[in-house]
């Protein structure tokens, strides 16, 4: 299991930033996190905090692939083109 660590949350106009990095596979593998206010109310409706909708994106996404499948960088949005059972499950891993 990958070990999933947030650095400080910067917003911008658009929603938020964080500097992640993602322990998986014996290796540490750093990149910058977007999340939209859009994908945000989608996911939680404001019931949490935007850390943890971005956790839980961060999560799924490895549940799906490889940490080195990442990148460096990472646009929760994506989520919901690549897989289109997001929305529902998502949700779960608050």
């Amino acid at each position: 299991m990958a070990d999933i660590e947030l650095g400080p949350e910067t917003e911008s106009a658009a929603g938020w930033h964080y500097q992640a990095t993602v322990f998986a596979d014996g290796r540490r593998h750093p990149l910058a996190v977007t999340l939209s206010f859009a994908d945000y109310d989608l996911w939680s409706r404001g019931r949490v905090s935007p850390s943890r909708v971005v956790r839980a994106a961060l999560a799924f996404r490895l549940q799906q692939g490889p940490a080195a499948e990442l990148g460096s960088g990472f646009d929760c949005s994506t989520l919901r083109r690549r897989y289109p059972d997001t929305d529902r499950q998502l949700p779960t891993l608050f």
